[in-house]
This record gives C-alpha cells, sequence and structure tokens, in this order.
C-alpha cells in the first residue's frame, strides 16, 4: 500500500547560474503501530482494526508514504527561460506493525518471514517513488522554453511533465499492487502462512 503528494513549485534565480545538483533528495524514516494477539489470526484481526488507513473504510497491513516536491531555479536571457538547478525533494515514511507483549516461538517465526515480505513489498514501493523523483529532476534540468522574463512558460511545461511523470509512476504503483495482492499472488501467500 501507498500514499502519495506532490507539489510544484519555482523560485526565480537573480543572478549567476549555479551548477546542477546530482539528482533529488531522498529521506526516509520508518515508524510503526503497536498489535497484539497470541494467534495468526489474532495478528491479522488487529491488522485490520488497526493497520494505516486505505480510503475510507480500510486498513492496510503496512503502508508508504510518500510526497515530493519540485522547485526549480531559472535564469532568462535572450528570450529564453532555463532551468538552472532543479530541486526534487521526495520524502518517504514506511509504517509497519509491530507486535507487543510475548508471542510462541513458532508464531514469532511466522511473523518475522511475514514482516520480510511485508518489508519487500513497501520497499519496492519506495524504489518506484525514487525512480519517479530521478526521472522528475533529470527532466526538469534540461527544461529550456522560448519565453518572458516572467518565466511563466517554463513554470507552465514544469508543471505539465511533472503531473505526467507522476501519473506514470502512479499507474506504476498500482500495477504493482495489482499483481501483489491478486488471488494467489504474494500478499495472500504471506497472510496464509501467518495463519496457518
Amino acid at each position: 500500500m501507498r500514499l502519495f503528494a506532490c507539489s510544484c513549485c519555482f523560485l526565480a534565480l537573480l543572478g549567476a547560474i549555479t551548477p546542477a545538483k546530482a539528482g533529488p533528495k531522498v529521506s526516509s524514516r520508518t515508524t510503526s503501530f503497536p498489535i497484539s494477539g497470541e494467534t495468526g489470526d489474532a495478528l491479522l484481526r488487529q491488522l485490520e482494526l488497526k493497520g494505516p488507513k486505505h480510503g475510507f473504510t480500510s486498513r492496510a497491513i503496512a503502508q508508504t508514504r510518500y510526497t515530493m516536491n519540485s522547485e526549480a531555479d531559472w535564469i532568462h536571457a535572450d528570450g529564453m527561460c532555463k532551468v538552472t538547478r532543479p530541486q526534487v525533494r521526495l520524502d518517504i515514511n514506511y509504517i509497519y506493525p509491530e507486535v507487543k507483549g510475548e508471542v510462541s516461538g513458532p508464531l514469532r517465526s511466522r511473523w518475522q518471514r511475514f514482516m520480510a515480505g511485508i518489508r519487500k513489498h513497501e520497499e519496492q514501493h519506495g524504489r518506484i517513488a525514487r525512480e519517479m523523483a530521478t526521472e522528475a529532476d533529470r527532466t526538469i534540468a534540461g527544461l529550456k522554453v522560448a519565453d518572458g522574463k516572467s518565466c511563466g512558460r517554463l513554470r507552465a511545461e514544469m508543471k505539465r511533465v511533472v503531473a505526467e511523470i507522476v501519473a506514470r509512476y502512479e499507474a506504476r504503483q498500482r500495477q504493482f499492487d495489482v499483481v501483489e495482492h491478486s488471488s494467489g499472488g504474494n500478499i495472500e501467500g504471506l497472510l496464509k502462512r501467518l495463519t496457518k
């Protein structure tokens, strides 16, 4: 599961061209929510009650939330506006369940295997988000538009290309979840092994 937000902002450059930076700035953190139970079924019920919200009424087992902000410095010269420094920032928050209290050895082993699979799933969402930020940064860095001093066309073009990139990567995120959550898919297998 993943939750995403994006914004585009622009900063006017009123001086000399600054060197391009080396890719997006990415930060990640991990938070948890407590669950308890003495069986796999009990832990699953806790996940259904306490997991991160997914939509209005349902809850997820775990979730990857991320926010991407896109800004740029630019310069206007000879009727052209050109990005001189893209500034893409991606903040990722992984949210996982954490079992509190004592659990039996066999359940603990099943839980650890379950969580290894869940972490792998969520980290793939994080990788896709990182790829999105890298493409946005690279694309913004190359923008150059015939424009007036306010660089309004450049700002509009930046907004358009970032929105297109976001739409493409969000489609990839959804497709990944469709495969993972399908009947007989990875998530179903993880749940079956936890509750056996």
